[in-house]
């Protein structure tokens, strides 16, 4: 901590700051944490850098943006973080909280990994941040607020070892925070994933309700990227799931040039339920030419209890069950959290780990007609007769009772 502190004042020394927040509520909220503390620091030249649609900060088309840039330094927020050098040249700090320990070469990386509770990119650039100058503390907090709540919800508690938000948190509400959170992701969410929008509404916002609000311009396009991303949603929702031989996964397949599989993975993962179901993966066939783009939740039955999977390991350990395989899924695979994970791999890869986690030969595995197996094995059946089940036994909400209609195929 002490070290990013001290790298935030020696760039007023190095010249033009580059900063490189991804694209999400907790991303923009730390890059303008960062973006308003070297701006107090007396810092004439701040850059700010969105990589393209599908891209992370590894990537060669990435670097090469950041290179036109001619950085003096360099930050790099909420991006994840992989070995490799990324400007060599320039003074790198990478502040991030995903599960990571393997870093950029020759960067000062503050990251939250490994210290639970983990904390969210936009709180640690508030706690690294906030000493720098006194005036700083009451512009950064709803900052650091609205990032955390971006990416553990608006129920998040500040108990100990968080810093106590508590108060400010009820100053901003809870509602005005979360409408601003749905309208900052919404354009990295739109098939077209320009989130400078985002970025410049919450520089000009003073506070949650600024946002929520529309009392600064450019709310209007956000709500339109919403209305958007609500429809891509409503469209592609009801794609019933199909589950893998043993029952630990349900795969719903969608294509959408949107970035929607993470959420309707996260709705699914709220309600579906099984003794033996571990997560809920949903697959986009449809956001990148020649890839599959796929979103994994953990049931949220299972948070907290002692049979809470690591989904980076099972996806890791399932594409180890072929040989080669989890070479040939390259760097963007198995990326992420432990409760949220996911990747984007080429086709033929993914064909094979579906067959790696159970769905067969065809990687379609199998559905549900009416809660009841639509067929295959009786091993398969009662693998799915399980998926309907509550932990306790009882049964829990069937297809059917979702509002799905039995004769429905998922997209393709």
């Amino acid at each position: 901590m002490t070290a990013a502190r001290e790298f935030f004042k020696d760039t007023l020394r190095l010249g033009r700051v580059v900063l490189a927040p991804d694209r999400d509520a907790d991303g923009l909220c730390s890059g303008a944490i960062a973006l308003r503390t070297l701006q107090k620091l007396g810092h004439p030249d701040v850059q700010v850098c969105f990589l393209g649609k599908g891209q992370n900060v590894h990537q060669p088309e990435a670097i090469a943006a950041l290179a036109a840039l001619e950085p003096k330094a360099l930050i790099v927020l909420d991006q994840g973080s992989r070995t490799g050098a990324l400007l060599p040249a320039v003074p790198t700090l990478v502040i991030d909280h995903h599960a990571s320990t393997a870093f950029p070469d020759g960067a000062q990386v503050l990251s939250a990994y490994g210290h639970e509770p983990v904390a969210t990119t936009s709180l640690l650039a508030y706690i690294c941040c906030s000493p720098l100058h006194p005036a700083l503390g009451d512009t950064l907090d709803w900052l650091a607020i609205l990032g955390t709540f971006g990416d553990l919800g608006t129920a998040f508690k500040w108990v100990p070892p968080f810093p106590d938000l508590g108060a400010a948190t009820r100053k901003y509400k809870r509602t005005k925070l979360s409408q601003a959170v749905s309208l900052l992701n919404a354009p990295r969410r739109t098939a077209k994933c320009d989130a400078m929008n985002a970025w410049r509404v919450l520089l000009q916002a003073q506070c949650p309700a600024d946002i929520a609000d529309g009392e600064v311009a450019g709310v209007a396009a956000l709500q339109g990227c919403r209305d958007e991303v609500t429809a891509e949603v409503n469209r592609c929702a009801r794609t019933p799931p199909r589950f893998s031989e043993d029952g630990r996964v349900a795969l719903v397949t969608i294509s959408s040039g949107a970035q929607i599989h993470p959420l309707i993975a996260t709705r699914w993962a709220r309600t579906l339920k099984g003794k033996t179901l571990q997560m809920v993966m949903v697959a986009n066939t449809g956001y990148l030419p020649g890839h599959v783009n796929f979103a994994a939740r953990i049931c949220d039955h299972l948070r907290g209890t002692d049979n809470e999977p690591n989904l980076i390991e099972v996806f890791k350990a399932a594409a180890s069950k072929k040989e080669g395989l989890l070479e040939s899924m390259g760097e963007n695979f198995a990326r992420g959290h432990a409760q949220a994970s996911g990747g984007i791999v080429v086709r033929e890869a993914y064909d094979q780990l579906l067959q790696a986690l159970g769905f067969g030969e065809d990687g379609k595995g199998f559905s549900q007609n009416n809660g009841r197996p639509s067929g295959g094995s009786s091993k398969r059946a009662k693998a799915v007769e399980s998926a309907t089940l509550m932990p306790n036994g009882k049964k829990a909400k069937t297809l059917t009772s979702f509002g799905f209609s039995t004769s429905k195929k998922p997209e393709q």
